[in-house]
């Protein structure tokens, strides 16, 4: 009987050490994450702070790269017409576009772009209807569009501009359920927008690569000007060579 009560008292100061331990612990820890978030942000709640930071974070726009000041006097120089200002409205608007046709699942959506970015849409558009799945995009919000560079390849002139953009997104199988994204929560996001100028490939694609340098085909002088209707030399008219006008040719979410 004796040893019996000496084996509950050993049991009852192990069990009251082991609260107490645990105890001070986990006081420990809170006063640990009180400490982390006074130096975070500033007050005693963690968690708070966390919910709070994560709300900033949703609400907060995506920065985007400009490159107006390195590539628009470029883009001055060889096309003179080109008009940043309105050419950056028809890149949010054929952005919206083209999500807007995924949203609804109808490709005549797209108004603007030429048949390069319809095929990408047309491809994508198929892919969802093949795994019967639909991809939505409310709410959607532009906060800002730049010039973000201009390159030349053979044949082809490439303008890309990049959005800020927010919306919500999420993706359902074909019985609702959601399977990505989610209903209740804004993404901010941006995209790039890529206006293409084509050129006559038989012409410029093989001087092209060497800086797009063309000939008058009147007096053969080098007309630099990419942007040029008639030769500086000759007055001939070269608008032979520009086969199309600037038009967009892909749009990609680049987070």
């Amino acid at each position: 009987m004796q040893a019996t009560l000496i084996l509950w008292i050993i049991f009852l100061v192990l069990f009251f050490a082991a609260v107490i331990t645990v105890a001070v612990f986990v006081h420990k820890i809170k006063a640990k994450s009180r400490q982390i978030s006074r130096d975070l942000f500033g007050n005693d709640d963690l968690l708070a702070s966390l919910k709070k930071n994560e709300q900033e974070y949703l609400q907060t726009p995506r920065s985007v790269s400009d490159g107006s000041s390195i590539y628009a006097p470029k883009l001055a120089k060889d096309f003179p017409e080109f008009n940043v200002g309105e050419m950056t409205a028809r890149a949010e608007n054929c952005l919206k576009e083209y999500l807007m046709a995924i949203d609804t699942r109808d490709a005549s959506k797209l108004q603007d772009g030429n048949e390069e970015l319809k095929e990408a849409l047309f491809l994508r558009l198929n892919d969802l209807n093949l795994r019967d799945i639909k991809e939505h995009y409310e709410g959607i919000k532009i906060h800002h569009t730049v010039l973000n560079t201009y390159n030349k390849f053979p044949g082809r002139c490439v303008v890309r501009f990049q959005s800020s953009l927010q919306y919500t997104f999420w993706a359902e199988d074909a019985n609702g359920k959601v399977i990505r994204g989610r209903k209740d929560v804004l993404d901010q996001t941006r995209y790039s927008i890529d206006c293409c100028y084509i050129q006559d490939a038989d012409k410029v694609e093989n001087i092209a690569a060497a800086g797009h340098a063309l000939n008058c085909p009147n007096c053969g002088g080098a007309i630099t000007n990419l942007g040029v209707k008639t030769c500086p030399y000759c007055g001939s008219v070269v608008t032979e060579f520009n086969i199309k006008v600037w038009n967009f040719c892909a749009i990609k979410e680049s987070v």
